[in-house]
């Protein structure tokens, strides 16, 4: 797993996206901003991890080490980003370093990922999904936070569309244990997919 957790179920901690696509001087987009805000509950258990298990002489030293143990982590699952340009995956990588801090009781985990290539979205269709592969987190764009395009020509919609899994699929999940673990792209069935559109 890309973050520490003492076992594996499906789903045991909640995260709200707050993404922010970012465009370059010429309106294609370069950089996907992710903030990840994390449920109180996994955020203190993340917390107390941090305090007793990584190096640092503050507690703000201790969450910056562990915010760069997930991104390290992150990268066998290709940061749970799943980018397309019409039919064509668009790798991402990350750029800089995470920042990860507590407010107000729960973690938010901040990093930037750059595109492998730009995308214009005006001249192709931008498609992303944010989701933990065995789905032991479920990641959601909140609705008071939907996600955003710092486009200067054009106007965009970005749909963000429900998943809606086969009830197959729903009743595996279900009926996983807490200690077992499901296939291994059982998240890609219940990810959020947004689309993004530009004139």
């Amino acid at each position: 797993m890309a973050l520490p957790l003492p076992v594996q179920a499906h789903p045991h901690a909640w995260i709200d996206l707050e993404i922010l696509l970012e465009a370059n001087a010429e309106d294609a987009v370069d950089v996907l901003e992710q903030t990840w805000v994390i449920d109180p509950t996994y955020s203190r258990y993340l917390y107390d991890d941090a305090m007793t298990q990584f190096e640092g002489e503050t507690p703000e030293e201790k969450l910056a080490n562990l915010g760069a143990e997930i991104l390290e982590n992150l990268a066998e699952y290709d940061w749970y980003t799943e980018l397309y340009a019409d039919q064509t995956r668009i790798l991402v990588h990350p750029e800089g370093s995470a920042e990860l801090n507590m407010q107000d009781g729960q973690i938010r985990f901040r990093f930037r990922t750059r595109l492998a290539e730009p995308v214009d979205p005006r001249a192709r269709v931008l498609r992303y999904a944010i989701y933990d592969p065995t789905y032991f987190i479920e990641l959601l764009h909140h609705a008071e936070t939907p996600p955003r395009l710092n486009l200067s020509d054009g106007a965009c919609a970005m749909d963000v569309r429900t998943p809606r899994p086969d009830p197959a699929v729903v009743a595996r999940a279900l009926a996983l244990d807490y200690n077992q673990s499901g296939e291994a792209d059982l998240g890609r069935h219940f990810a959020e997919r947004v689309t993004v559109q530009c004139d």
